[in-house]
């Protein structure tokens, strides 16, 4: 189950045409996905299928997963086929998402960017990509759904119960 937040102050843009049209990246942090500093292989997998059942994910879409090294293997083990980016140190997992949603041309090569994080400092990466007519949804639990990244996005949507309140 989940609640969809539509931001109406945000208007899709006219965007150039993506190399592959309707093509998504899911930028996910899987940590804060799982509401745990450490998840568990069984709470990954959780946190998969839920993220799943919302509906975003595709054949063909990009998914990039965020985590710190000690979490790579369970990141790996609970989602598999994905792209992993590993850093360390506070909000390393934010940083290795925001480096790709600055550096990588994402608004080029894909139609929609779905950012599985409620951290308020991704908010100004997010917003670059709406700004530029790219089509941005942020899916989080409530609790852990900053006011920025609701505002940054076009579209939130709020995993309920807690994941935590499952695995």
């Amino acid at each position: 189950m989940s609640a969809i937040i539509t931001n109406i102050a945000r208007a899709p843009r006219v965007a150039t045409a993506p190399l592959v049209p309707g093509r998504s990246v899911h930028l996910i942090d899987i940590e804060n996905l799982c509401g745990e500093s450490r998840p568990t292989r069984n709470q990954v997998e959780v946190a998969r299928q839920r993220y799943m059942e919302v509906g975003l994910c595709q054949l063909g879409d990009h998914v990039i997963i965020a985590s710190s090294r000690g979490n790579w293997m369970n990141s790996a083990y609970g989602w598999p086929g994905a792209r992993y980016l590993v850093r360390d140190g506070k909000d390393g997992a934010d940083l290795c998402l925001a480096e790709v949603m600055s550096t990588e041309g994402l608004t080029q090569r894909y139609a929609r960017a779905v950012v599985a994080s409620g951290d308020g400092g991704l908010a100004p990466f997010v917003s670059e990509l709406a700004a530029k007519g790219m089509d941005t949804v942020v899916v989080s639990q409530s609790s852990r759904l900053s006011r920025l990244m609701r505002m940054a996005a076009h579209k939130c949507i709020v995993l309920t119960p807690e994941l935590e309140d499952i695995a």
